[in-house]
């Protein structure tokens, strides 16, 4: 009976029926493998995404509604790999550099924070954390961090700011510009009721100077401060045509984006530092969380371009600092080059100097030989 069955077993019918059942039991074991996996695991967000902007975010750590980031209500910005969330740690715009200009004045430098980059280094913090090269760029060098370059003047109302802006902004074309204008008009108390007007001709100049900019303009932060300027109501004024106006921007179809430093998720008097007027170090960290949560708006939004290339800027405002023999090279070179052109256009001036002469000459030569065959005098000497 044993030779029999070993007969049988042996056959290619047999065999090909044992050969399946093992297949299917295998696939069956991986199967149920991954269904307890699945059920190990339990969903850890909701996504949705719509009308251009990020709408709501569910999660195990807890629920941020109307595109707010889930750093927890009004603290610090939590920067870093491991916090991970769809569309937070992508780069922006499939990793587009973003070469920025940070337009304002004190609050714009960082004053009254303890390391003076203000909200300059959560935003450039969280950028380059997810993959975009960033560089700030402008006239002066503010702050510890290494890409540190402002355009920023203390105590500079709007239409200054407009006028320091047009010595940078052609030369050095942002295709990302933080506006934060205005706190001086109110502490100077200067022509509010026309704010709008020299706010809206400083924002024509911005897309005049660099066309592929896109604009962040804040709102201005509270005061409470009641001894010099007593501005908190003016504050209210201007904040108040600046969100009229960009209504005004958004149907010319501008790329601007409001970036809200007041309200609920705002900055609140608590936030600020000694003087009443300027943040405080959290302060600061806020205005960054609020400006970078403007920025994803404007991606999300499509205005986000690439910055014109310009001789000497790199993509990366850290690189830039530190490569000084670069940075050396390129000054030497436009030096070497402008000299160059100096010489040349000597040169030019010189030679067309020369050239004016001997064509005198010639003209003078050709008028006394013309008179000298009429008298039939003999010609003069010929030119050398």
């Amino acid at each position: 009976m044993k030779a029999f069955i070993d007969n049988v077993s042996q056959t290619s019918y047999v065999s090909a029926i044992v050969a399946r059942k093992r297949l299917l039991f295998g696939v069956s074991l991986v199967f149920l493998i991954l269904i307890a996996i699945s059920l190990t695991e339990t969903e850890d967000f909701n996504w949705s995404h719509g009308n251009g902007r990020f709408s709501h975010i569910t999660s195990h750590n807890g629920t941020l509604a109307n595109g707010t980031f889930p750093y927890g209500s009004g603290g610090p910005m939590r920067i870093g790999a491991g916090y991970q969330r769809p569309g937070y740690e992508r780069p922006l715009a499939n990793g587009l550099p973003l070469r920025i200009m940070a337009i304002g004045a004190s609050t714009t430098r960082g004053d009254e924070g303890f390391d003076n980059n203000g909200f300059r280094r959560p935003v450039r913090d969280y950028l380059t954390s997810i993959g975009n090269p960033v560089n700030f760029v402008g006239p002066h060098r503010v702050g510890n961090m290494t890409d540190n370059d402002v355009e920023a003047w203390p105590g500079a109302r709007t239409e200054v700011m407009h006028h320091r802006a047009e010595h940078s902004l052609p030369f050095m074309k942002p295709n990302l510009v933080l506006a934060n204008l205005g706190s001086n008009d109110c502490f100077q108390n200067f022509d509010i009721p026309n704010f709008y007007k020299r706010y809206y001709e400083f924002v024509e100049y911005v897309f005049e100077a660099s066309p592929r900019a896109t604009l962040i303009m804040g709102t201005l932060l509270p005061t409470t401060e009641t001894q010099r300027f007593n501005a908190s109501e003016r504050v209210v004024e201007v904040n108040r045509q600046l969100r009229l106006l960009y209504k005004i921007l958004q149907k010319e179809k501008r790329a601007v984006v409001l970036a809200e430093m007041m309200g609920p998720d705002g900055i609140h008097p608590e936030n600020l530092g000694k003087d009443l007027m300027h943040p405080n170090d959290a302060g600061y960290e806020m205005m960054g969380r609020i400006i970078v949560q403007a920025i994803i708006e404007a991606d999300a939004k499509g205005f986000l371009r690439p910055a014109e290339p310009v001789y000497g800027i790199l993509q990366d405002g850290n690189l830039e600092r530190q490569d000084d023999a670069y940075k050396a090279w390129v000054e030497a070179k436009r030096i070497e080059e402008a000299a160059a052109k100096e010489q040349e256009e000597a040169a030019v001036a010189s030679m067309e100097g020369e050239l004016k002469r001997y064509m005198a000459e010639v003209e003078t030569h050709q008028q006394q030989s013309a008179l000298a065959a009429r008298s039939d005098d003999p010609p003069p000497p010929s030119l050398a």
